[in-house]
């Protein structure tokens, strides 16, 4: 029954990217996948412009211009670099599983892909999947005590993302104060050197490393004050039990309640270090408070859970309120993570219906506003040659058009209450995801 489950998500997983193949940059692959990529296919390796540089090393952005070089420059090569990490992760969990849940190592690959925070990343170029992957090999390299195996998935972590470094060093503290781990701490140290250096030589060029300086990144790496803490603390509350995930904390509550204990291994540990990492991100920086943050703690709990849980119905109960997650979709005046849900999978096609109508009318993307993540040269998005955008809505009082989707969470309550008494243009869709052209009626109609 297990390899019958692991095929399941492995198909699901499958259907999941190829569906997702061809679809436009969407949120922070925009930034990651899309712009740094092309950075560095026009140019070749040099430091990334200050406009787009966030301190992030810049391996997804390094290997997505590469798959250009080999395939040419296209939505699906840019997808496919994903590929590979999105199938390893679920052959790394299944090795995983079958160490820690012999079993019930397939039913951890079903819950895994069944979480609409994990799922839906794979179908984007994200770094987070990335960093997935480092994690998860060196779990097996521990397990294994495969040191090469730890070099490799520790370079991943420091090679992809901040976080993945901060991940990697906290890793790092727990095994040297560990003395069952102590021996595998020097391959930590080897494979984060590559992005160390990286640092490094990025302070020596640019006088800066690690936290952005001076550039449009920085103001989400001020730090909050004592006071604004608590709300930052039940933003982290929310963003643990959102898009579902709430029945894997139910869950572990209920076991640790009944006394359930793991046996023999260590995933609790690997929970609490992730936590302990990952938390000051929330509750220290103003903007660092994406769901994909804590991708490495809801791991982390679904190993915990597959290790103790034995029954199938439960399992069956666990991922129906996961896969449900893809449908908690909240009003216009609540920010939602739409980077964490597949519901986000309908905006492009609502999207292109839009644009559709503006070209058929002669709407001219100059007199239209519209809001993240629709901003920037069309070419970012669509990869298309269009070096064409329309106006930032947060900027433009008066615009003539305006180009709003809910999947946007940069209106003010007021300013959507304003929009809602527009007249409609053109609008596709309705539910999980609609995108709507309103007319500003201080203005006439017609494109000009």
């Amino acid at each position: 029954m297990q390899k019958t489950l692991f095929l399941g998500a492995m198909l699901f997983q499958c259907f999941v990217l190829l569906f997702s193949a061809d679809l436009p940059f969407f949120w922070d692959s925009i930034q990651f996948g899309s712009r740094h990529a092309q950075f560095y296919f026009t140019h070749g390796f040099h430091w990334l412009p200050q406009a787009m540089d966030s301190g992030n090393p810049p391996l997804l952005g390094l290997l997505v211009s590469g798959s250009w070089l080999l395939a040419g420059r296209s939505l699906i090569a840019a997808h496919a670099v994903i590929w590979l990490f999105a199938v390893s992760n679920l052959a790394l969990l299944a090795l995983v599983g079958k160490k820690l849940a012999p079993a019930r190592w397939g039913w951890l690959t079903v819950l895994w892909m069944a979480n609409p925070v994990y799922a839906a990343q794979t179908t984007l170029v994200s770094p987070d999947v990335v960093l997935v992957t480092g994690i998860l090999l060196l779990w097996v390299g521990r397990l294994e005590s495969q040191k090469w195996i730890i070099a490799v998935g520790t370079f991943l972590l420091a090679g992809v993302s901040l976080r993945g470094l901060v991940l990697a060093g906290g890793i790092g503290i727990w095994w040297l104060l560990d003395h069952q781990h102590r021996r595998f701490v020097r391959w930590v140290i080897w494979g984060m050197l590559p992005g160390l250096l990286y640092h490094l030589a990025h302070w020596i060029a640019l006088d800066w490393a690690f936290l952005p300086s001076g550039s449009p990144w920085s103001a989400g790496f001020a730090t909050q004050t004592l006071s604004q803490m608590p709300r930052y603390a039940m933003i982290l509350l929310w963003r643990l039990i959102d898009h579902g995930n709430i029945i894997i904390w139910l869950m572990i509550g209920w076991l640790w309640w009944s006394g359930a204990k793991p046996q023999n291994t260590r995933s609790a540990a690997w929970l609490v270090v992730f936590a302990l990492t990952l938390i000051p991100f929330f509750l220290f920086f103003s903007t660092l408070n994406m769901h994909r943050y804590l991708l490495p703690v809801f791991l982390a709990g679904t190993i915990l859970l597959a290790e103790r849980i034995e029954s199938h119905r439960i399992y069956t109960g666990i991922m129906v309120v996961l896969l449900s997650g893809n449908l908690w979709i909240y009003p216009d005046r609540i920010a939602q993570g739409w980077d964490a849900t597949l519901a986000w999978l309908v905006y492009p096609q609502h999207r292109e219906q839009v644009l559709d109508f503006m070209e058929q009318n002669d709407i001219d993307w100059e007199n239209t506003a519209s809001l993240f993540p629709n901003l920037g040269p069309q070419d970012e998005i669509d990869l298309n040659g269009q070096t064409r955008s329309m106006k930032d809505l947060g900027e433009e009082i008066n615009p003539r058009y305006v180009f709003y989707s809910n999947v946007m969470n940069d209106l003010s309550d007021d300013r959507l209450k304003e929009l809602s008494a527009w007249p409609v243009l053109f609008q596709s869709g309705e539910w999980p995801v609609r995108v709507i052209l309103y007319q500003n009626p201080q203005h006439g109609q017609g494109g000009e």
